[in-house]
């Protein structure tokens, strides 16, 4: 069983410390990201949330395009037993990321520097992914990693529902809308479980 050596308030305290201290020289965030932090914080709890509603159980979780943490970090620090993989392709941010699981004490918490479609061995319950594609594109470059009834959680746009259809015709999965959760002028945050199809393969 995983843990966090720190309280998860605390955790999170620590977490915006290294993003204030570090988002200039490693390229974290843009100053409106920065002056924005109280909302990113906000919603990764709300990513954290509907993980834990929808996959209670997970035990692997995958965030695709991980960047600075957001929502990665606070999904590994709101979720102490499942195990949280960040990948990341940008050097610097990678690198600021194995900091933070450091400094953290996130042992649940792993940084995979490079591409998600390289990764090898991993059978994730759960796909979280913000701003990398469609759905589409994400049940494609995640088909290596995803389980068959894998959820995938995203923020999206007001034309989701067309990007749910787009899975379907693309990849013959069933798809099924688990939860959704209006942002604000966000968007919407949208959990889906998807089953079967040639981009999902079998997790045996």
């Amino acid at each position: 069983m995983f843990h966090v050596e720190r309280s998860p308030a605390e955790a999170v305290a620590r977490y915006r410390a290294l993003l204030e201290r570090y988002h200039t020289t490693l390229d974290l965030l843009s100053d409106r990201g920065l002056a924005d932090l109280d909302r990113l914080l906000a919603e990764a709890d709300r990513y954290a949330a509907m993980v834990a509603a929808v996959a209670p159980g997970a035990r692997t979780l995958v965030d695709v395009g991980s960047g600075a943490g957001l929502p990665g970090v606070v999904l590994g620090v709101r979720l102490p037993a499942c195990r949280v993989i960040l990948s990341e392709r940008r050097r610097k941010r990678a690198n600021f990321l194995t900091i933070v699981a450091g400094r953290l004490g996130l042992g649940n918490l792993e940084v995979v520097p490079g591409d998600v479609a390289d990764l090898r061995g991993i059978e994730a319950d759960v796909v979280v992914a913000q701003a990398v594609g469609s759905f589409l594109d994400v049940v494609r470059i995640t088909r290596g990693v995803a389980r068959a009834d894998a959820v995938l959680v995203s923020r999206k746009g007001p034309a989701w529902q067309r990007e749910v259809e787009d899975i379907e015709a693309g990849t013959g999965a069933a798809v099924a809308v688990v939860a959704e959760e209006p942002l604000g002028h966000r968007g919407t945050l949208v959990a889906l479980r998807i089953a079967g199809g040639a981009a999902c393969p079998s997790s045996a």
